[in-house]
């Protein structure tokens, strides 16, 4: 399509919509949860092992990792959010980890915030993976895209 107006640019970016969507939906979260497990490897479980022949050592689910616990919601097919919501009924585990404020028991890193959200942003700024996503997403949708 060759754009020769205000009107054409209106239609191209409408048709680019869905293409967009389903990328973000498909491509860049499966790739922000990947980053993100590798985070919560990184910075959550491979500090620390809790202790499993104490009786005051929590029983570590693995569940923080994974992908179960982490949601992605596109909003007005612009904008995806890629979050983790672990919980144990009402506590946020989430974000008790992210922070290192809220634990019910003593140990090694309670109060130390274990960034693993910031830790994948970081990862994503660095990498740039999620913009790779989508022009995997885009591309295999015969939408051909040039990345800077």
């Amino acid at each position: 399509m060759q754009v020769k107006s205000q009107q054409d640019l209106i239609k191209f970016l409408q048709r680019l919509n869905q293409p967009i969507a389903k990328a973000l939906n498909d491509n860049v979260a499966k790739t922000v949860k990947q980053v993100m497990k590798e985070k919560v490897k990184e910075e959550v479980y491979d500090v620390y092992t809790p202790d499993p022949n104490s009786a005051y050592s929590y029983k570590r689910t693995g569940l923080l990792g994974s992908e179960e616990s982490m949601k992605s919601e596109l909003i007005n097919d612009t904008t995806l959010v890629v979050e983790n919501i672990r919980s144990d009924g009402d506590r946020n585990v989430a974000e008790i980890v992210e922070s290192g404020i809220g634990y019910e028991y003593s140990f090694d890193y309670a109060g130390v915030p274990r960034p693993f959200t910031e830790a994948t942003r970081e990862e994503l700024r660095a990498t740039g993976a999620h913009k790779a996503a989508l022009y995997q997403g885009l591309k295999q949708q015969g939408i051909e895209v040039k990345l800077k």
